[in-house]
């Protein structure tokens, strides 16, 4: 890789890329082919269950805008949308991080920023910088900053100071680009506990269970906790629900509006550790 701002690198050959969206088209064919039912766009309204019964196992009743359905046992799998549960709320809070991509690199722009071998590359920043390069050779990067929102607000995909920033790093990291075309800007939530790890445990019964703070990692983080919550579900003690974040006590984030400042600080002290390391690195 050739940056004036990398001055060497870890390669992980264990490591791998995939196109997330085609991965998840392909697992709900799968699902389906095996029996499983799938409601895409249906939102559960409430969660509840009837009085005790020494008679009969209780069963959750989920209600949906048009109907309801009744479930022995009930999971999570909220992630970054965990604090719209209010027994999760304390748990996690959102922060968005957010994409750019580029128009397609010429075969002389490739060469001139030395990606052979088109692995996929993240800086060692807080909020880090992360690469792909496409199947069309456009330089998708993502990072930089995140956006925070106020209580059950998730409408802050887009922002365009931290994407005006992004296309700022992207020729300060490889100035042969200057003068090169976005294409694309997009964002997403990620699920973010105080302490910053993931976090699978039980909802006031060992037959409901959540799942939340990948913290950005979710397309590995979840294969694994989809196996852990599997055996969690089937009452199975395994090396998987023995994992220290399987039903760990957690810290939680205050209510609003000490949330959004705690947040705010928080990212903050991040930026500073950010602006001050690179600043040490240009003087070295």
């Amino acid at each position: 890789m050739d940056s004036p701002l990398f001055l060497g690198g870890w390669w992980e050959p264990r490591c791998g890329l995939l196109n997330p969206v085609r991965q998840a088209r392909e697992l709900k064919r799968i699902a389906m082919q095996v029996g499983a039912e799938i409601y895409e766009e249906t939102p559960v309204l409430e969660v509840s269950q009837p009085p005790n019964s020494t008679l009969l196992p209780q069963r959750f009743t989920l209600r949906t805008p048009h109907g309801k359905v009744t479930a022995g046992k009930v999971v999570f799998a909220t992630n970054a949308y965990s604090h719209l549960i209010p027994a999760l709320r304390p748990k996690q809070v959102p922060a968005f991080t957010h994409m750019i991509v580029t128009e397609p690199l010429t075969e002389k722009q490739l060469a001139t920023i030395g990606w052979k071998d088109r692995q996929g590359i993240e800086d060692a920043r807080n909020f880090v910088h992360y690469f792909r390069l496409t199947a069309d050779n456009r330089l998708a990067m993502g990072g930089s900053d995140v956006s925070i929102s106020f209580g059950r607000n998730m409408t802050r995909d887009l922002n365009q100071h931290t994407f005006a920033d992004l296309e700022r790093d992207v020729v300060r990291l490889f100035p042969t680009l200057n003068g090169i075309r976005f294409t694309h800007r997009w964002g997403g939530p990620v699920s973010v506990p105080v302490d910053m790890a993931p976090s699978i445990g039980f909802l006031g019964d060992p037959r409901a269970i959540y799942s939340l703070g990948c913290v950005g990692h979710g397309v590995s983080m979840t294969h694994l906790n989809g196996r852990t919550i599997t055996d969690l579900l089937q009452e199975r003690k395994t090396d998987l629900t023995d994992v220290w974040f399987v039903n760990r006590r957690m810290i939680p984030w205050p209510p609003e509006p000490l949330r959004l400042v705690a947040s705010h600080a928080i990212r903050g002290y991040m930026r500073i550790e950010d602006t001050l390391n690179e600043r040490n690195m240009k003087k070295a």
